[in-house]
């Protein structure tokens, strides 16, 4: 502990002694300041806190380094501490036989070499710091000496460079207007290109989807295409086989001695490239005489069933399966005829408005027409759509309500590209009093637009819908 309590001392000491130099060398400097001073005239503000500063950035690097030193002091105390605890560890593991005299005399003599190392580096950081301020110090006054000069040249210098900075600040700031506003109109034009590209991406997606559309359809029809053609050249190959088949034997049988004496005929049924409509070919097979003899004929069926089953049973099988092909195809000619005759019986809404519409601008032409006959006069600027009377100001609402109700929108997109599987619903049950609810409900607008405008653009609808009836521009 007593060890402890001199070095503690010493480190204060220590301190003590490296504030004094800096203190010395501070008074020194003030003095000298102060003699040249009353020689020469009083410095400037400016250099006094320049002076400032570097004193307080001095004194803040000798306080840095006296907190390096006390650090390295209090690193020597705790290395102190250590070896204490190795003295008394030892001691503790000596033999009984060594005395306690001995023990205190080699710490004592440990503790003095201690003091003296101590007191050496103390001797070392003194000199070192006294070094150190001695460079600060005249790197200090070099630094000053320059810095007065620069002043002085400054001072000297005459402002003509102050117009051309002002100029080209100027300059500068044009330019920087003229980037912002450049900036501002490239933002514009790439807000519009990235609609116009979101557009164009949409439409090139509905494209796509009709493209692929189109070509499952084709692909089908092609299928079927070469199915058909298939079964048609097959039947034709069956028809050609049984007619050849059924030639020879008969053929047989009239040189063979039977009684086709006469001619006779057998008519068979066989599919030809009409057969979606019900047409028949037939084979007629004839004998070789001249005379017709019905009851040889019959005779011939009578005696040739029972003598020959296995013809009988052949002529059977081939009534059958061209039965068969004969019912496959009225089939498919039904469904045909079915498909065809709904197509032309279904009519979407779309069709019922436009029709609509036409007849009901072509009556309120005809009406005008022989009102101004008459030598009455329309009103200016008014006309009348299914009923409810429009002035020219409503015409761009007009449009606007039938662009804005997706049901419109739905059906011309459904009808323009039809999804594949879906099958079309009748629309027998939307009559004119649906259409001319969707025209009286723009009546509610009126009030919301120009009067001027609205009656240019009524006439415009009007116009369009007169162009939509071939009639009733036949007709003007």
């Amino acid at each position: 502990m007593l060890g402890v309590r001199k070095v503690t001392n010493r480190a204060l000491k220590l301190d003590r002694k490296g504030t004094k130099p800096h203190q010395n060398v501070e008074d020194k400097y003030r003095a000298k300041t102060a003699v040249v001073g009353s020689g020469n005239s009083q410095l400037n503000p400016d250099d006094e806190d320049y002076m400032k500063s570097v004193i307080e950035k001095l004194e803040q690097d000798l306080a840095r380094r006296q907190e390096s030193y006390v650090r390295r002091e209090r690193q020597y105390q705790v290395r102190i501490e250590e070896l204490e605890r190795m003295l008394s560890d030892s001691r503790a593991k000596k033999s009984s036989s060594v005395s306690h005299d001995d023990t205190m005399n080699a710490l004592r003599g440990v503790h003095k070499n201690i003091l003296v190392s101590i007191s050496q580096v103390q001797e070392r950081t003194g000199k070192i710091l006294q070094e150190q301020e001695k460079d600060l110090l005249r790197a200090f006054r070099a630094r000053l000496y320059s810095v007065q000069e620069e002043l002085e040249t400054e001072k000297n210098k005459t402002d003509d460079g102050a117009s051309a900075w002002i100029d080209k600040s100027k300059q500068l700031e044009t330019e920087v207007e003229w980037t912002k506003e450049m900036a501002d109109r490239l933002d514009r034009l790439n807000q519009s290109l990235t609609r116009e590209n979101q557009r164009l991406k949409t439409q090139f997606s509905m494209q796509e989807n009709d493209r692929e559309f189109l070509v499952r359809q084709l692909v089908s029809v092609k299928k079927d295409n070469v199915r058909l053609r298939k079964e048609l050249a097959d039947a034709l190959k069956d028809a050609e086989r049984i007619r050849d088949e059924t030639l020879a034997q008969f053929e047989d049988h009239e040189f063979g001695g039977g009684r086709l004496g006469s001619k006779a005929r057998v008519v068979l049924p066989l599919p030809t490239k009409s057969t979606s409509t019900g047409e028949k070919k037939s084979i007629v097979v004839g004998g070789l005489g001249g005379m017709k003899r019905a009851p040889s004929t019959a005779g011939l069926v009578g005696n040739f069933a029972p003598s020959n089953p296995e013809v009988d049973n052949r002529y059977k099988e081939i009534i059958k399966r061209l039965k068969r092909v004969l019912e496959t195809e009225r089939r498919n000619l039904r469904q045909v005829r079915n498909a065809y005759t709904t197509d032309l019986q279904t009519h979407t809404e779309l069709s019922i408005f436009l029709k609509q519409c036409i007849e009901d601008v072509k009556a309120q032409v005809t009406h005008h027409t022989g009102v101004m006959a008459h030598g009455g006069q329309a009103p200016t600027g008014a006309i009348t759509v299914l009923g409810t009377t429009f002035l020219a100001t409503e015409r761009q609402k007009v449009i606007d309500l039938l662009l804005s109700q997706e049901r419109v929108l739905g059906l011309l997109y459904a009808k323009a590209f039809p999804l594949p599987g879906r099958t079309d619903v009748s629309d027998v049950d939307v009559t004119k009093d649906d259409i001319r609810e969707i025209f009286n409900d723009s009546k509610s607008h009126r009030l919301l637009g120009p009067q001027g405008e609205e009656s240019a653009d009524d006439a415009e609808l009007a116009a369009l819908m007169a162009d939509d009836d071939p009639t009733a521009s036949g007709g003007h």
